[in-house]
């Protein structure tokens, strides 16, 4: 299938992700981790508007105000207004070895978020400790919930329409797993294997994820330049060539919900050849079914 996919934004950004569209302001929200950034971009005027954060920052989660954010410090809420950070809960980890990686709403307002291991400094790099955490529930008000077996590099997170399906990566191991999840009582369990990439030569795998109206979940492949889009059978139903090798999440945004956003990552690219790359910029293309609107985070 050939796609018609075109730069939104030329942000060479060096980790861009999590991109989400925010309805009421008609603007697509995406982060820049490792440039520790919050962006608000305008798809009507290009305008890209951002905000500093003190630390990495691995995913976010919608409020009436602005954002839940999971840096590697801990989570606290953005107010955009203002750029002012309130505390919320410290991390559920060692922050000298891990940070938040790759999160999602699910349909009741609870904010889920995996990890990824990248100790500070050569002396934490202990080969007997562990380096996978388990995807992480926060509810307002609680403390930090495992949903799952520990990961390497979590990803993947996404909710089926109804909100019986949990999805869930490991980029390190190239699987997506499925498990059924009761959203009313936040219980995941059932745990299988959705799709095996264990095939893909080289580094990278499945990445960042949505779902669309139709309940098909679609999937970057970071390191390997597509875009994957799974039937709720775990069937590949298309496969989607983008012009850069490190995509790493895409999202329905735009006032139909149609137009399909991809966030890329610069990093992997040597410094002095980011200029002439097209790694980093944000893409877009037309979905072939709607996405869906993002929940907030409870009580926020």
């Amino acid at each position: 299938m050939t796609e018609d996919i075109r730069v939104a934004l030329r942000s060479s950004a060096l980790n861009g992700e999590s991109p989400v569209w925010n309805a009421a302001r008609q603007r697509l929200f995406w982060i820049d981790v490792r440039s520790a950034s919050f962006h608000e971009f305008d798809p009507a005027t290009g305008d890209d508007r951002f905000w500093g954060l003190p630390a990495w920052i691995g995913c976010y989660g919608l409020t009436t105000a602005g954002a839940v954010v999971a840096l590697r410090t801990g989570l606290f809420h953005l107010t955009l207004d203002n750029g002012e950070l309130a505390f919320l809960a410290p991390p559920p980890y060692d922050p000298r070895r891990f940070f938040f990686n790759d999160g999602r709403c699910d349909p009741r307002g609870r904010f889920f978020t995996g990890t990824m291991y990248m100790p500070l400094a050569p002396g934490d790099q202990n080969e007997e400790a562990p380096k996978g955490t388990p995807l992480w529930c926060y509810a307002q008000g609680a403390r930090w919930k495992p949903m799952t077996p520990d990961v390497q590099i979590s990803n993947g997170s996404a909710f089926s329409p109804d909100g019986n399906r949990l999805y869930h990566s490991d980029t390190k191991q190239k699987k997506i797993w499925v498990w059924d999840y009761d959203f009313d009582r936040g219980i995941a369990s059932g745990r299988r294997v959705f799709a095996d990439l264990s095939s893909l030569v080289g580094e990278g795998g499945p990445d960042g994820a949505n779902v669309d109206r139709d309940g098909f979940y679609w999937c970057a492949i970071f390191g390997h330049g597509k875009l994957h889009r799974y039937d709720p059978t775990g069937r590949l139903e298309r496969e989607v060539a983008l012009p850069v090798r490190y995509p790493s999440m895409p999202a329905f945004g735009g006032p139909d919900r149609k137009t399909l956003f991809v966030t890329s990552a610069a990093w992997p690219v040597p410094a002095q050849e980011r200029a002439r790359s097209p790694e980093g910029n944000l893409l877009a293309l037309e979905a072939p079914v709607p996405g869906l609107e993002e929940p907030r985070v409870g009580g926020l």
